[in-house]
């Protein structure tokens, strides 16, 4: 796993986070498009979106990484500070996370669903995993049938 990162901060300092987004997707094993329609509802594809709640509940990025992932990331040397500043290292980080869903639940919506929403078998969280995994599922069959990679935004760009 120390590799794996250690891998993606090295590439993460030479790549556009557009082809981030199909490295990421290939070294996780997860259809980019996928990795895009979550970056989508998570941040609008907005690098530098951050989402505050309070000084110690936050999300940043385009993959919208929470806080309360900051202390296990540490050990790889990702910090909030390189997960705002640095795309690529973002969508990788996603993708880890996405993955350890995946792993969990198998490929499918419902890990998708938990990459927003946790594990808990709570009515409220499998009632926001089912929100979730319903917007990112609708943005990423746009993302399938367009032409270019990514949805439309509300201004139809």
């Amino acid at each position: 796993m120390k590799k794996l990162f250690t891998l993606m901060l090295l590439l993460s300092q030479n790549v556009s986070a557009a082809d981030c987004f199909d490295l990421a997707g290939q070294a996780y094993r997860i259809d980019p498009d996928l990795l895009r329609a979550t970056s989508f509802r998570e941040s609008s594809f907005n690098p530098r979106a951050l989402n505050v709640v309070s000084e110690t509940k936050y999300a940043v990025g385009l993959m919208q990484i929470h806080s309360s992932n900051f202390s296990h990331l540490a050990q790889f040397g990702i910090t909030p500070t390189v997960l705002y500043n640095d795309p690529c290292m973002n969508i990788y980080t996603g993708a880890y996370y996405m993955a350890i869903a995946i792993k969990r639940l198998g490929y499918n919506w419902e890990a998708v669903g938990a990459y927003y929403a946790g594990f808990s078998k709570s009515p409220e969280q499998s009632a926001k995993r089912k929100w979730y995994m319903e917007r990112v599922k609708s943005t990423y069959e746009q993302i399938k049938k367009a032409p270019s990679k990514g949805p439309k935004d509300s201004k139809g760009s």
